[in-house]
């Protein structure tokens, strides 16, 4: 019995060792600031993080887009990264999510760090969440890259989902449908930024 336990508790470590420490793959594209692909061909979209959108339906990059995709190839293009997961290995896209080092360089802390992103909570993913709440804290201070621009309110409060950590407009029709026990309200929209909210893509708060 005691036997079984020691390599139960062996497999454990070797298998936790494998997820942090294991295989090494070469970036061969970058697609925006926190998506990339493997030379495998499987494309990873950064945990925790959330870049300004490079590619929009309008046409017109976002503030801070184009600086966010220069600054992840300077961190991971040609270079061998190691992938960590969290929960949720892909997401409804097929798309590997990941936290991604370079060597010991924690590639999502370092867009976050230097304001080129955005903190993204998506619950059950959390495992960084804290450490990358205070580097974006750190970096609204010292307004770096993105968080130059200043948007003002332009509603009276705004509902978030505590669940899905998502912020909407009032008058939103997905904020109707938040169960009341998920609802939380914010008096302006970087209240919920500053602790991981992020803005609906449709009513785009």
């Amino acid at each position: 019995m005691k036997k079984a336990i020691i390599l139960l508790s062996l497999t454990l470590t070797l298998f936790s060792i494998n997820v942090l420490y294991g295989k090494e793959y070469v970036v061969s594209k970058i697609i925006d600031g926190d998506t990339i692909q493997l030379e495998t061909g499987e494309i990873v979209r950064y945990l925790g993080v959330d870049t300004p959108e490079l590619f929009k339906k309008e046409g017109r990059a976002e503030f801070y887009a184009r600086e966010a995709a220069r600054y992840n190839k300077r961190l991971v293009f040609l270079k061998k990264v190691r992938l960590e997961f969290d929960v949720e290995k892909k997401d409804n896209y097929g798309r590997l999510l990941a936290y991604v080092f370079v060597k010991n360089l924690f590639v999502n802390g370092e867009l976050v760090k230097h304001g080129y992103a955005k903190v993204m909570i998506k619950p059950p993913n959390i495992k960084y969440k804290d450490m990358l709440l205070s580097y974006q804290q750190k970096a609204m201070d010292e307004e770096k890259g993105l968080w130059q621009e200043k948007k003002k309110d332009t509603e009276s409060y705004y509902i978030g989902n505590k669940r899905t950590y998502t912020l909407h407009r009032p008058s939103c029709k997905f904020a109707s449908k938040i169960p009341e026990k998920n609802r939380i309200i914010f008096r302006s929209r970087i209240d919920a930024i500053k602790i991981g909210y992020t803005p609906d893509r449709n009513c785009r708060p």
